[in-house]
């Protein structure tokens, strides 16, 4: 079974569309046609949905790159200063923008239907309601029958929930119809492929020795960075308070956690010579002129550039063949 993984990271996920867009090109294929099993957290999620239901990466970036500068309007360039501050009480952009995207590009389209088409899927959010991980899947076993009714808009809209960034998403449970809150899956899972391993060995009684994982990062700063922005007095204090603590804290967690999932799979795969090429972790860097909340047009070509650049390395070509050429 060939499953694909797609970490969060707001509009840093053009890098990892653009990645996709030129897989699909060069080996002139699809990502639906080629994986069976998805995961997806935040934006990775609305990838790996609009993946799993049919589109390609080249629809995708379509998308992403005429409606990113209306999910996250900073037109005028005092507007994201002055979200930063509003961020301090309220979320710093609305999802009107991004919940009217998601209908009309996913329409009615349920989990039910993913699996109707013999995709699986595997979206992370946290369920603030009763304080749990929450992973909405397909019912792809006989054990599992609770999210088939879910239409893939709302649960895209609940693993983008991204604290701070966005508000939080209530969502009516289609079954039950009790109303449940939600926020981004990263604060859990940023990095949602150890999840889809272990979906694919339980509820699809997959043998390990048969998967293969291609997990895709969004652009990131290494750990360190995050202290290298700091100023020398911010650097020099430990006992740091809020605003000392702000532009790193985020990251250190969701970056924390991506490294053990990908450190734990790295091993898992590791203890034999011939499972080593069946996980493939796509690492892409983060230059200081993107965020996960700008989407101007420079940021846009810079996002494209890293993915695309990504795609064409030697290396990652003979790596990901496995894939795509059997």
């Amino acid at each position: 079974m060939n499953i694909v993984s797609i970490d969060g990271g707001g509009y840093l996920g053009v890098a990892s569309l653009a990645f996709i867009e030129e897989i699909e090109r060069f080996y002139h294929t699809s990502f639906h046609q080629t994986f069976t099993l998805f995961c997806g957290t935040s934006t990775g999620a609305i990838i790996a949905l609009g993946l799993a239901s049919g589109k390609t990466g080249k629809e995708l970036m379509q998308i992403y790159t005429k409606f990113g500068s209306l999910v996250f309007n900073n037109r005028l360039f005092w507007m994201r200063k002055f979200r930063l501050i509003r961020g301090f009480f309220l979320a710093q952009y609305s999802n009107t923008a991004l919940r009217k995207l998601l209908k009309d590009f996913f329409g009615d389209i349920t989990l039910g239907d993913i699996k109707a088409q013999g995709k699986r899927v595997i979206i992370t959010a946290f369920n603030l309601s009763n304080g749990k991980p929450r992973v909405f899947k397909t019912d792809h076993s006989a054990d599992l029958n609770r999210d088939d009714r879910y239409y893939l808009r709302d649960i895209a809209l609940a693993s983008s929930a991204a604290p701070i960034y966005l508000p939080i998403v209530t969502l009516q449970n289609p079954h039950t119809g009790v109303e449940e809150r939600f926020c981004d899956g990263g604060v859990f899972a940023n990095h949602p492929a150890l999840l889809g391993y272990a979906e694919a060995v339980s509820h699809l009684a997959q043998d390990p020795q048969s998967l293969k994982i291609l997990s895709i990062a969004t652009p990131r700063a290494e750990l360190g960075q995050n202290f290298v922005k700091l100023s020398r007095w911010q650097q020099t204090v430990l006992s740091r308070g809020v605003i000392s603590w702000s532009d790193s804290i985020a990251s250190i967690a969701i970056d924390a956690t991506s490294m053990i999932a990908h450190e734990t799979l790295r091993r898992v795969f590791a203890w034999q010579p011939a499972m080593q090429s069946r996980y493939v972790r796509i690492t892409l860097p983060q230059p200081q002129t993107v965020a996960l909340d700008i989407a101007n047009e420079s940021a846009t070509r810079a996002l494209r550039n890293i993915g695309f650049e990504k795609a064409c390395e030697a290396e990652i070509r003979n790596k990901l063949s496995g894939f795509f050429n059997e």
